[in-house]
């Protein structure tokens, strides 16, 4: 046989051995495991001795061939009071002190580590009480992780979760409460971090007046709770901020900013949510990694006081609620009346305002103190553009203590942070405004470091018929909110899932989708890129919108008789603007833009009113108006669109004014129309005083945020919209 023909036989039967499987190299039944690293650890499953828990580490205290990050036994007793680690909850006992079956001295109220790495059951929870920086008592809840795995604790097994109530809330103490799985808590200690639910500053059993996240109060009591979680709980996971790795306690049980630091969460809606903007702006050892603060503010001036009209109805369940949510528990625990309640000068701003119809003009910086656009500002981010006339009439509050004016923090440089911003659309107090400038700033801050930050919306939030219940005509303020997700993503599942992936480093799997999540009804919702989302952006660039020019609305009633009007109603007038004609419909989403002018029929007032000889001009000049968008379906009644209006005050031309942001699926045949009154119980009293302007009327130009609509129902920014609306002839 020739040297060609073996050659050529051996060579068909190494191609068959290598079909059947008979390659020792690539085949399982080969003698060589796989190279399978089930925990993504860097060890492989045949030499990792935790090879379900990831520890690049393989730290192994007892030499047990258990790595220490999954290893529940430790028959150490490294305190030596008589307790093995594996029964003992505070391993770090003094030496000679007395303990319990659990290991713990009558001093010790906190759970302990120590060198245990042993994982036991935990789950108590405790109540906390400090002395703050300025005398008054700093009240918390720290709730226990169900499961205390000490062995992994410098992998992050226990990463620590703040929460924080609304305003006239208090924190959440008893596990059996509804508050304690409606505010996540529940699935947090669960999973096993530890959470602080925090008395803020005047409520529960905090006490010292309620200044509304002032910096130089609140924001250092929230500091210092943070200093002491780090310096109490040893079972606490840190992370290197500089490399992005786990790490272990440091000896000073200190952070360092930059560097190796507490790994921290938080959450909390409203007030809740005010709190998580404040730390993250006050602390500068910048502990703070992942963020969801849900229905909270950007701009406290135009929160409380948009377009110079007060939102009167919220200022007066601001009040109420406050004084209730902190004099009952102060009350309760024989604190003075005199360090309860809201601040005087929080009092007097509000009451005043709403008395003499103007918002008191040196209590504009203050509210701006306490609000993130300051800080915002300060770095020269994006910041939501605000202004109103100047006053010599209102500018004399009285209630005001301080240790140092507004703006005495200049504390700049705080780092991105991944941050999930939720918001009600529907919200009429903190409305998606706020939430759409609270995105652009810590986008542009993220950008520094790589931080995410995303936007999601959901048809809850503050709702004027929740915290008084739904009324009727004349004085029907609001229709009741919806789910509290956007679409089909649950805020609860959606801020879970965040932090999992935040401070855990668990992929989300495409929870939260792509873009900016937009809910337009309960179970429906669209995604939008935000370079295509239509509203007012820092850098003036933003996308095409859809204008409607010359609409005119003549002879609405104004001041009195628009109050009275509303009591006939008679006092909206409505504009029909386009029809949808796609069979797909249309999408509405974004902040809609006008221009618009204010005029008296007669045209008497209306050249005194332009000469600007007095600053403010409350008689003779006073128009207001409140706008909005309204849909009418089948020939119907007319449905002011989320509930959401915008007042424009004062006769003359206002240009490119921001109306609310709102979303809306518009069907085919659906009519969108200009919505203009002179009054509503939203803003009860605040309508115009000024009894010389009984009609005003009113003209603009307007800039919509419409989308077409693709086959799947999502909004297609690409797509032309000439043949899916027709606008009407009238306009």
């Amino acid at each position: 046989m020739s040297i060609q023909l073996r050659l050529g036989m051996l060579c068909v039967l190494l191609a068959l051995l290598q079909a059947c499987g008979g390659s020792s190299s690539s085949s399982s039944g080969g003698s060589t495991p796989e190279a399978i690293d089930t925990d993504s650890d860097g060890i492989l499953d045949a030499d990792d001795n935790c090879p379900a828990v990831a520890n690049p580490n393989q730290q192994d205290t007892d030499d047990d061939g258990a790595g220490d990050a999954c290893d529940a036994d430790d028959a150490r007793d490294s305190d030596e009071d008589g307790i093995v680690n594996s029964n003992d909850l505070c391993a770090a006992t003094p030496a000679g002190a007395s303990v319990d079956d659990r290991g713990c001295a009558d001093t010790q109220v906190n759970a302990s580590c120590g060198d245990s790495f042993a994982t036991q059951s935990a789950g108590r929870h405790y109540p906390v009480t400090l002395q703050s920086a300025s005398g008054e008592t700093i009240s918390f809840e720290v709730f226990e992780p169900a499961t205390l795995r000490c062995g992994a604790r410098s992998l992050g097994a226990h990463p620590l979760v703040l929460q924080g109530h609304g305003f006239g809330g208090s924190r959440v103490s008893d596990p059996t409460s509804g508050d304690y799985a409606s505010t996540g808590i529940e699935t947090l200690v669960n999973a096993d971090y530890a959470v602080i639910s925090i008395d803020l500053r005047g409520f529960g059993q905090s006490s010292g007046t309620v200044r509304v996240m002032d910096p130089d109060f609140e924001g250092l009591d929230l500091v210092q709770i943070v200093d002491w979680a780090e310096q109490n709980l040893d079972y606490l996971a840190w992370r290197d901020n500089a490399s992005g790795d786990y790490a272990g306690r440091p000896d000073s049980a200190e952070s360092t900013a930059g560097g190796v630091n507490l790994l921290l969460g938080s959450i909390g809606s409203s007030y809740g949510g005010g709190y998580q903007m404040l730390l993250h702006a006050v602390d500068e050892k910048q502990r703070l990694d992942a963020m969801v603060p849900d229905i909270t503010w950007h701009h406290l001036p135009y929160s409380l006081n948009p377009g110079d009209a007060i939102k009167a109805t919220w200022s007066l369940l601001l009040v109420a609620g406050g004084e209730a949510g902190s004099y009952g528990p102060g009350l309760e625990g024989q604190d003075s009346p005199f360090s309860r309640g809201l601040d005087p000068y929080v009092k007097e701003t509000l009451l005043r305002g709403i008395t003499l119809n103007e918002f008191p003009r040196d209590a504009i910086d203050w509210f701006a103190y306490h609000s993130p656009s300051y800080w915002c500002g300060l770095n020269r981010q994006p910041t939501m553009p605000y202004s109103v006339a100047e006053s010599e009439l209102n500018n004399n509050l009285t209630g005001q203590i301080e240790v140092a004016p507004p703006g005495s923090n200049t504390y700049t440089g705080q780092p991105g942070v991944d941050v999930l911003i939720t918001q009600g659309i529907r919200d009429t107090l903190f409305n998606f405004n706020d939430a759409w400038w609270n995105y652009q700033c810590l986008s542009q801050r993220a950008e520094s470091n790589g931080a995410e930050v995303r936007l999601l919306t959901h048809e809850s939030g503050h709702i004027i018929s929740g915290f008084i219940g739904e009324t009727p005509e004349p004085l029907y303020f609001q229709a009741p909110g919806g789910n509290f997700a956007c679409g089909s993503l649950s805020q609860r599942d959606a801020q879970f899932a965040w932090l999992q992936e935040k401070l855990r480093g668990v992929d989300s799997a495409g929870l939260l989708g792509e873009g900016l999540c937009l809910s337009l009804a309960d179970d429906d919702a669209v995604y939008i890129d935000d370079g295509d989302f239509k509203a007012r952006r820092a850098n003036g660039v933003q996308p095409a919108f859809y204008g409607v020019a010359d609409v005119a609305v003549d002879n609405v009633p104004n001041g009195v008789e628009a109050q009275v009007a509303h009591l006939l109603g008679q006092a909206t007038q409505i504009v029909p603007l386009l029809t949808v004609d796609d069979e797909q419909g249309v999408i509405l989403a974004g902040i809609p833009q006008l221009d618009i002018t204010l005029s008296t029929p007669q045209m008497l007032n209306d050249e005194i009113c332009t000469m600007g000889t007095i600053t403010t001009l409350r008689l003779g000049c006073d128009a207001i108006m409140l706008v909005g968008l309204a849909v009418q379906r089948d020939g119907g009644d007319w449905a002011l669109i989320d509930d959401q209006m915008m007042p424009v005050r004062g006769l003359g031309e206002h240009v490119d004014i921001d109306m609310v942001g709102i979303a809306e699926r518009l069907l085919p045949g659906d009519t969108l129309g200009f919505w203009v009154s002179g009054y509503h119980p939203q803003y009860i009293e605040s309508f115009s005083r000024d009894v010389t302007i009984p009609l005003v009327n009113v003209s603009a130009d307007l800039r919509l945020p419409l989308y077409a609509v693709d086959g799947a129902g999502q909004p297609d920014p690409q797509m032309a919209l000439t043949t899916a609306v027709s606008e009407l002839s009238e306009n």
